[in-house]
């Protein structure tokens, strides 16, 4: 009996100690703007035991006061109280963490196509289906502001910059040949078909510190991930054929495809400005391997080969010059990614471009020979919740050979340019709040041939002023080797260099409305100057060039106003001069134009499954230079282009088929976009001008894609 008197009075001692220790909590709980937070997690450290507040942001709890209490809650910083410490009902302020969904993202510079990190203005999609575009990734971009509707080039010319301005890479690695070869005043297309990348970003200027050697812009394609399904493409179109097919296995897949590109077919049906001898006939081959761990591990194997050839007489005054090219190329890009410490990513990679191409224009014989080489090794490590670092090492190897032979006046050379750049850079991402962040950057790089190094510092930042707006800003220092064209006469130049500054305004989301302003300034400084005997034979190269560019960009896209209706528009300003090459004084070089306006809509009709798309663009006339006048102080006529296309889904059989039909130039205008200066065959010292003007004034495609699964 007085045991069990005892245990009566030790379990009364237990449960009045325990009632004495335990405390009832309560609180509200609200973001920094005051707003509650609905659904937060409040829990007793080391237990399972907790609630959730309410849809005013209160709650309660019970807890012994030796413990603490964990409030947490996705996109904001987590929070630690002691039980002892807290006294009557609680007001919890959450801040918002620095590595939230909703975090600044910096910008400047940038437009994304398919990363969701950034601020995607346009889809791999989009690249297919914009009308004018031919499938071709610089088609769909030239849309973009920034950018010049070039119809005589096809690459990209961005900001005031020529073509070799801007760098294409391939999951991080320079693609050295990234078009097909390019004769004078006729357009080629980039080497990459849009169906192989899952994203691409593009810069026009302020770019990171991770990238080098481009003065003006770079382009970034994301190879695609690691196929889920098996498929097999055939394609059928008015100027080739194409198939694909891959094979899936756990954890990887492995991709093939081939085309074959002959416009015979079509050049012989409509009426050309060339006496075509062989219209441009190519071959295709790409290949591609991935494979993923189970340590989160990724190799990457990408591969593309290609040949081509053409031929045409092209009219200068009464009589005709014969062009003659051949050429084949071959891009090789391994890359392995490697999760490493507790939060870093290691990445690898190895590419390689061969380049051989043969071109015949009159007298002029040229054979060129590249061989580019690209190791690289970088790591991105998160380093705390505030701070990413990013930092790497690259070397790169040229080895370019020209064999010139001018057949009328018995001149021949050998010119070889063989160099190694290295490349180290680091850059750090600081979040110094979910609305402020800064990166800082420098990349110095090294040339062998030149015997020289450049030091760049950039740095880029970025302030949310709401919910969905976005001020951004970028300046640096960007470096470039001068083209083999120039560096085949000598190695006594420099670095060409620009210094970049950006600020730009966004505001909406990609999938209702987005609005981006963006305005710049570039210092060329050291660009290439020479004496021009013809253009063959240059000599006085030096550094004594400079110049400027400056405008303004606007971009608007909307997904939300017409049902069914996807559209964006595109402006920009530019004002710039060059005093390079040979000219006598600074002047707007003769691929600019000052005003670029393009549209382009995309309406997709549902009652009977198709997509019917417009593209409209407009462009001030360029500047051309007329012997005896002041120098380039011509004009051409406005550009002004109408395209459209129809994609029609249905089936044949049970495999999905797009048809697809597209018409450039409807309006049937000339484009002239200048004239070149041709020294007469009587050799008086006279010029003929030339007209710029595309072989053919408009272009049909009509082809049939047909998928199918396994």
């Amino acid at each position: 009996m007085k045991i069990k008197r005892t245990i009566i009075l030790f379990s009364a001692v237990l449960i009045s100690l325990s009632a004495k220790a335990q405390k009832t909590i309560s609180g509200h709980i609200t973001a920094k703007d005051n707003s509650p937070l609905v659904g937060v997690n409040i829990t007793i450290k080391d237990t399972y035991d907790g609630t959730i507040s309410d849809t005013n942001g209160q709650f309660e709890l019970v807890a012994n006061e030796d413990q603490a209490i964990v409030v947490s809650y996705i996109g904001y910083n987590t929070k630690e109280l002691s039980v002892d410490e807290i006294t009557a009902p609680i007001h919890i302020v959450l801040k918002e963490s620095v590595t939230s969904l909703n975090a600044v993202t910096i910008t400047a510079g940038t437009f994304s196509l398919g990363d969701k990190k950034r601020a995607t203005v346009l889809e791999p999609l989009d690249i297919y289906t914009t009308a004018g575009s031919l499938g071709d990734i610089n088609g769909a971009l030239k849309t973009l502001p920034g950018v010049q509707p070039a119809s005589d080039d096809g690459r990209l010319l961005v900001r005031g910059g020529e073509a070799a301005e801007t760098k294409v890479h391939v999951d991080g690695l320079l693609a050295a040949k990234p078009y097909y070869s390019k004769v004078p005043d006729l357009p080629t297309r980039g080497r990459f078909a849009p169906s192989l990348f899952s994203g691409t970003v593009f810069s026009t200027g302020g770019y990171s510190a991770e990238y080098g050697q481009a003065l003006s812009s770079i382009l970034i394609l994301e190879s695609t991930d690691v196929a889920l399904e098996e498929l097999t493409s055939l394609s059928l179109m008015s100027i080739g054929a194409e198939a694909s097919k891959t094979w899936c296995k756990t954890n990887q897949s492995t991709s093939m495809g081939m085309s074959y590109t002959n416009l015979a077919p079509y050049f012989n049906a409509v009426n050309n400005r060339l006496d075509w001898i062989k219209p441009a006939e190519a071959v295709n081959f790409n290949l591609m391997h991935r494979q993923k761990k189970d340590n989160g591990a990724l190799f990457k194997l990408f591969s593309n080969f290609d040949y081509g050839v053409q031929e045409f007489n092209a009219p200068i005054g009464d009589s005709f010059t014969n062009i003659d090219t051949e050429g084949g190329n071959a891009y090789v890009n391994m890359t392995y990614s490697q999760p490493i410490f507790e939060n870093g990513l290691l990445k690898a990679g190895l590419a390689s471009t061969i380049n051989h191409n043969r071109q015949i224009a009159g007298y002029y014989h040229t054979l060129d020979k590249e061989l580019y080489l690209e190791g690289r090794l970088s790591v991105n490590q998160s380093i705390s919740n505030a701070i990413t670092l990013n930092y790497g090492i690259s070397d790169a190897f040229t080895a370019y050979n020209q064999d010139y032979k001018h057949l009328n006046e018995a001149i021949s050379y050998d010119a070889n340019v063989n160099d190694h750049i290295l490349g180290v850079f680091v850059e750090p991402e600081v979040r110094l709040s979910a609305q402020f962040a800064i990166r800082p950057g420098l990349r110095y790089e090294y040339s062998s041939y030149l015997e020289s190094s450049s030091l760049s510092p950039r740095f880029s930042l970025a302030y949310k002023t709401g919910k969905n707006s976005l001020l951004s800003a970028a300046w640096g220092h960007y470096y470039q080797n001068p083209v083999n064209d120039y560096l085949k006469y000598t190695s006594e130049l420099q670095f060409e260099k620009a210094v970049h500054y950006l600020l730009s305004f966004q505001t909406g989301t990609i999938k209702n409305r987005l609005f981006r302003i963006e305005a710049y300034y570039k210092d060329y400084q050291d660009l290439i100057t020479y004496d021009l005997h013809d253009e063959y034979q240059l000599s006085n190269l030096n550094n004594k060039g400079s110049g400027y560019a400056k405008g303004i960009d606007i971009f608007f896209r909307d997904r939300e106003t017409f049902k069914r209706t996807d559209y964006w528009l595109s402006y920009s300003y530019i004002d710039t001069e060059r005093d390079y090459k040979y000219y006598p004084e600074a002047a707007t070089p003769s691929f600019i134009s000052k005003h670029t306006f393009s549209a382009v809509g995309k309406y997709f009709w549902g009652a009977i499954n198709t997509q019917i798309g417009a593209t409209w663009l407009l462009a001030s006339g360029r500047p051309y230079h007329k012997p005896g006048e002041q120098f380039m102080n011509q004009k051409a006529p406005l550009y002004n282009d109408l395209s459209m296309n129809l994609s029609y889904l249905t089936h044949i059989g049970n495999h999905n088929t797009i048809v697809h039909f597209s018409f450039s130039n409807i309006l049937g205008r000339d484009h002239l976009v200048g004239y070149r200066n041709i020294p007469s065959p009587n050799g008086n010292g006279d010029f003929i001008q030339m007209p710029i003007l595309p072989d053919i004034k408009q272009f049909v495609f009509l082809g049939v894609f047909i998928s199918i699964n396994g």
